[in-house]
């Protein structure tokens, strides 16, 4: 996992938890231990991965989406994600375009996903 240039390695001025880039390469956002600021009060136990790019017409890279199941194979072989987690896009709980409608598309027919 890297660390986003010019940000400490835990940044209150990211929302995400973790952040994939279009090269294949995770980022680490707020991290593992903080709650994101995408996160309400309701969902204390969410982590918020977010892919760097606009979706809105197109999907992310092979190399993104392939990184992101990789994260989340990990994620849960190390205890830090449930076996059972659900998979939600950021429009599931707030009113916004986020992630995009491509993207959207996509990892709402991914199993773990969730409305």
């Amino acid at each position: 996992m890297q660390k986003v240039v010019g940000y400490p390695t835990v940044s209150p001025y990211l929302a995400c938890s973790v952040l994939v880039g279009e090269d294949g390469r995770v980022y680490e956002g707020r991290g593992w231990s903080t709650r994101g600021s995408h996160a309400s009060i309701t969902h204390p136990k969410s982590l918020g991965l977010s892919f760097l790019g606009s979706f809105s017409d197109r999907a992310p890279t092979a190399a993104a989406l392939k990184a992101a199941r990789s994260l989340a194979r990990c994620s849960v072989a190390r205890g830090l994600w449930s076996r059972s987690y659900t998979l939600k896009g950021h429009r599931n709980g707030r009113p916004t375009s986020y992630p995009g409608n491509a993207l959207y598309g996509g990892i709402s027919q991914r199993p773990p996903f969730k409305a």
